[in-house]
């Protein structure tokens, strides 16, 4: 499959999707994380990045712009370069001003107990990683339905939206990224 201008990258945690935006960016493609846009806006703020406030600063965004403002405040930044690969997308009005823009959503996927031993593994510094298995479930399974306790986030409906899917059961990146580069016609 031949990729658009704009591509949506979305699925749980730890899933790859880092993985398949550095493989875009390597290709031309801005790549810009809402997650990380929340983390500037919180910084500005002065707040940690928890869970909690990063749900808390989405769901504030969402109130004062439509579900797709996140991704609507991506695209107006960088929409005329070359392509743009927006990731962690969170709600299905993300998903939804993607494609209407011309995009498409890949949802990654992977095993929970895998991708939290990614996370444990990785290391990445982030404050919202220090969690228990149980609670990092418990988080998941709150942000795949709407509610108040996923701070309005509905993962699941994006999932739904999506027309790409991709099940990252690799033992190594490299072979994912093998996979990624053949799956989605990445040649250099």
């Amino acid at each position: 499959m031949k990729l658009p201008r704009i591509v949506g990258v979305a699925g749980t945690n730890a899933s790859g999707k880092d993985t398949l935006g550095h493989l875009l960016a390597e290709r031309g493609y801005t790549t810009i994380s809402l997650s990380d846009i929340l983390r500037h806006d919180l910084d500005e703020q002065g707040l940690p990045h928890t869970r909690e406030n990063l749900s808390h600063q989405s769901k504030k965004i969402r109130d004062a712009h439509g579900d797709g403002g996140m991704s609507k405040r991506a695209i107006d930044m960088h929409y005329d370069k070359d392509g743009l690969c927006i990731t962690s997308i969170r709600t299905p009005g993300e998903a939804e001003m993607i494609q209407q823009h011309g995009g498409v959503i890949i949802w990654i996927d992977a095993d929970r107990r895998v991708r939290y031993d990614r996370i444990m593994r990785a290391h990445r510094g982030r404050l919202e990683d220090q969690v228990t298995f149980e609670q990092f479930a418990e988080q998941e399974d709150a942000e795949m339905t709407p509610s108040e306790q996923g701070g309005g986030l509905n993962m699941g409906g994006v999932k739904a939206l999506a027309d790409v899917y991709i099940d990252n059961t690799f033992e190594d990146v490299d072979s994912y990224s093998r996979h990624l580069i053949e799956q989605l016609e990445l040649s250099a």
